[in-house]
């Protein structure tokens, strides 16, 4: 995401993973479970991942939109 210069488009992928992470995780970890940590991290790096791929693609359809115009 080195091409997303505002500070907050970088920190939206942290909050969406951190997000997800929360909600999967509180039910999923009453029950002590190994796997459910397994869950929970795979979650937020998929999460995280997909949110800063979308945002990527966004910014630079944005920029080619106005690029065009000009």
């Amino acid at each position: 995401m080195s091409d997303v210069d505002s500070p907050v488009l970088r920190l939206i992928p942290y909050l969406a993973a951190f997000t997800v992470a929360v909600f999967l995780g509180l039910p999923a970890m009453g029950n002590g479970d190994l796997l459910a940590a397994v869950v929970v991290a795979v979650a937020y790096f998929v999460t995280y991942y997909l949110v800063r791929y979308v945002i990527g693609l966004i910014v630079r359809n944005r920029r080619n939109s106005t690029d065009d115009q000009d």
